[in-house]
């Protein structure tokens, strides 16, 4: 296989002009005549993160040989967009005040203005792939997704209150929350290159993979992240989230598992509760992970992931551009 490139900067340089007009495009795409939507829309620009599923739209694209390029930048900037608006509507579900380090605009402007305006990027993508008039599979690509993330939240919420959550239902949301987007985002625009089936089942297997890893490897963050990560420990247990880590423990070590879940069930998540007896509960199930090899275990099961995801793209041509789609995935190994 080509030689994989570890540094998002550089495949993102690789893409050139293409890629620095995609940012162009969303922005063209958001304008509006209200003021207010237009600085939000300002915030959430500058505070953008890396814009990895846009990034692996154009790198299909070119992988599969650009044949359709205006389809696939469409294809791109839905995705980004559908992606923005969810985080929109997730900073007023969990309440969260930053993300990426940046203040939230539930926290900046209000809640009821970050669900509007997760409401308005997703109109504005719906809007721009229906324009377009894509192949329905597209359209029925990202239908899907907008249905499984709502679906992935709502389990992940129901799960969160009975706190039995088993690995099933972690993949259940985990699938719907995270990989869902991926494969639409890469998927769609094989469509649109007229990919074969067998490169379309490849990517689609590659996206699935690295959706799952992407998450998987999130959660072990959790309960092993340094200041340099940027993710506080324990936060998913604040939510009494039961996430890989844990799960692995409780294969790990059976015996105490009832015993652990009714801790997590004892985490008061009401807002301003005393967060005493949470901090304890945390540190205690933390200390029960760690001890129990969860972490490690939950490692292996990232990196196998990772591997499958990168042997899924021997369908493509062995170009630069196959070498920067497995690239995205390897960085992602611990």
């Amino acid at each position: 296989m080509t030689r994989a490139v570890a540094n998002i900067n550089e495949i993102q340089s690789a893409l050139g002009k293409e890629w620095t007009d995609l940012r162009s495009y969303i922005r063209e795409i958001l304008d509006s005549e209200i003021g207010l939507l237009n600085r939000i829309n300002e915030h959430l620009f500058l505070s953008s993160g890396k814009m990895l599923r846009p990034l692996l739209s154009l790198l299909v694209s070119r992988a599969c040989g650009a044949n359709n390029p205006s389809v696939s930048l469409v294809c791109a900037a839905a995705s980004e967009m559908i992606h923005t608006a969810t985080l929109l509507h997730d900073d007023v579900v969990d309440e969260s005040m930053y993300r990426r380090g940046k203040i939230t605009v539930n926290a900046l402007f209000s809640p009821g203005a970050s669900l509007l305006m997760g409401d308005f990027w997703l109109a504005r993508a719906i809007k721009l792939i229906v324009s377009h008039k894509c192949d329905y599979r597209i359209i029925s690509l990202f239908s899907q997704t907008i249905e499984d993330l709502a679906e992935g939240e709502m389990l992940q919420m129901q799960r969160a209150d009975d706190c039995t959550t088993t690995f099933d239902d972690y993949t259940a949301i985990i699938y719907r929350k995270t990989a869902s987007l991926f494969i639409s985002s890469m998927c769609t625009v094989a469509v649109a290159e007229g990919a074969s089936k067998e490169v379309e089942e490849g990517i689609r297997k590659f996206a699935y993979c690295l959706g799952i890893s992407f998450q998987m490897r999130d959660d072990i963050l959790d309960y092993s992240a340094t200041i340099q990560d940027g993710k506080d420990v324990g936060s998913d247990l604040a939510e009494r989230k039961i996430t890989l880590p844990l799960l692995c423990a409780f294969e790990n070590c059976p015996e105490k598992e009832g015993y652990i879940r009714s801790l997590i069930r004892d985490i008061d998540v009401t807002k301003g509760a005393d967060q005493t007896r949470n901090t304890e509960i945390i540190k205690e199930v933390r200390q029960y992970v760690l001890d129990n090899n969860g972490v490690q275990s939950a490692k292996l099961r990232l990196n196998d992931y990772i591997s499958t995801s990168v042997d899924s793209l021997s369908v493509l041509p062995d170009t630069p551009y196959r070498g920067y789609i497995a690239s995205i995935a390897q960085i992602l190994s611990m």
